[in-house]
């Protein structure tokens, strides 16, 4: 193990173990200055996470009896979101489809709104007034901004007033150095006790924490079937269900996703071509450490949820990966081993601390997915496993995709290992007869 894999894992790991004190604290700290539970909710009027979760606060606020602090933010520079222009057509359409089975609103014809209508919205936020009248105001302006509806705006502006234009920018961006010294880096988050929770996605985490202390609150927030998903992965006998998924073996929500993929396949008979590419970092596209603490964190919360091991961790950047991927390109495709050497081999990064830049260790996690070590010693010694990363690669981008696990049925594309229970729950229904 290589003395800079050595060190993240070990940093990885005590933040991991350090979760439970740091809810203890908080807890200590809210009842001594007098119990009153306070969430601050990081917003951005053009982050479409953000209009679901403004829909949604003000009865979480209600059910639990928990103020929340609407804090508008200055958009992420490059380091924490590398691709923003893909990121916002991506999140738009997302949106609209986490909307209908949330029972929630967002355009299905949206489109990037304008420069001027969000700096009009903001100084609309920037507006002191109650956590309540907040709620309420981000709900509205997030309907007039995603409805491109310049008279609703002019309206709010009316109805509730603004801080004037030149103080939006600067605002901005002091509430966003304060989301980076609290920890994160992205708007669409609720910040709780320590924890960060995003979006609609998250909030099942905050409530099972506030009923942990005691309230019996429910905001009774479950999704339904989607229409419009089902016709965008619908096929016939003639063109069976076919899934791509983009993964990289350093992404623990690609670890994430290979056990619900697995069960996916075995489930449904679906056909799944497996695409590994290279980290992010190894694509030139930055990590900051706040985004690593908060995803490997996440990821392990997700992972308790699923039942899925996590938490001994063994960063496997640089050599670790073109071993992996060597064997993967190597010897799992010729075996039928797509999912079974991933599912084996992320399981020895993320929860068992498997240098995978060691053979011993590599041959070990090949060996319980199927693959010999005579097989291994080859194909760590042939690069030919480059091109088709590349290829891998160029694909991810042709989707407007960037990060892993992305996945691709039909016409439906998506970033996430968080959409597959819904994509299952529609390949479900229709693969069911009529």
């Amino acid at each position: 193990m290589s003395a800079k894999s050595r060190a993240i894992g070990t940093v990885l790991n005590a933040y991991l173990s350090s979760r439970p004190a740091k809810h203890a604290l908080y807890t200590v700290g809210r009842v001594l200055r007098g119990g009153r539970r306070r969430a601050r909710f990081y917003y951005r009027a053009d982050d479409p996470y953000s209009h679901l979760l403004a829909q949604v606060a003000p009865r979480l606020a209600g059910a639990y009896g928990l103020e929340i602090e609407i804090i508008p933010v200055a958009a992420p520079g490059v380091g924490a979101n590398p691709a923003p222009e893909m990121l916002l057509e991506h999140a738009i359409s997302d949106a609209a489809l986490l909307a209908e089975s949330y029972g929630l609103s967002f355009p299905r014809d949206a489109t990037p709104p304008s420069e001027d209508r969000v700096r009009r919205a903001h100084a609309v936020m920037l507006e002191r007034r109650t956590s309540e009248q907040q709620l309420q105001v981000a709900a509205e302006l997030g309907e007039a901004v995603w409805r491109d509806d310049g008279s609703a705006l002019a309206a709010i502006v009316e109805r509730y007033g603004s801080v004037s234009g030149e103080e939006v920018r600067p605002a901005l961006e002091a509430n966003y150095a304060a989301l980076e010294r609290a920890g994160h880096y992205q708007p669409g988050m609720i910040y709780y006790g320590g924890d960060w929770y995003w979006g609609i996605d998250r909030l099942h985490f905050l409530e099972e924490r506030l009923q942990r202390e005691g309230l019996q609150g429910r905001l009774d927030l479950s999704s339904g079937p989607s229409p419009a998903l089902a016709s965008m992965i619908h096929s016939s006998d003639s063109n069976p269900l076919r899934l791509e998924v983009f993964v990289s073996f350093r992404s623990p929500y690609s670890y994430l996703s290979i056990p619900q993929l697995r069960d996916l396949r075995d489930r449904h008979g679906l056909e799944i071509n497996v695409r590994p590419v290279l980290p992010m970092v190894m694509r030139g596209l930055p990590v900051p450490t706040a985004k690593r603490l908060y995803i490997v964190h996440d990821a392990k919360r997700e992972a308790d949820r699923l039942g899925i091991p996590f938490g001994h961790v063994c960063d496997p950047l640089g050599q670790g990966i073109g071993h992996c991927m060597a064997v993967f390109f190597g010897c799992a495709i010729g075996k039928g081993l797509e999912l079974e050497f991933p599912a084996s081999v992320m399981r020895g990064i993320w929860s068992e601390a498997r240098d995978v830049g060691h053979l011993p260790d590599l041959v070990f996690l090949a060996e319980r997915a199927g693959i010999s070590e005579a097989e291994v010693r080859a194909a760590i010694e042939d690069s030919s496993w480059k091109e088709p990363a590349k290829a891998n690669r160029e694909a991810l981008t042709g989707m407007g995709l960037w990060g892993v696990p992305s996945l691709r049925i039909g016409s439906y594309s998506s970033w996430g290992q968080d959409r597959i229970p819904a994509l299952a729950a529609e390949i479900t229904r229709v693969s069911q007869p009529a």
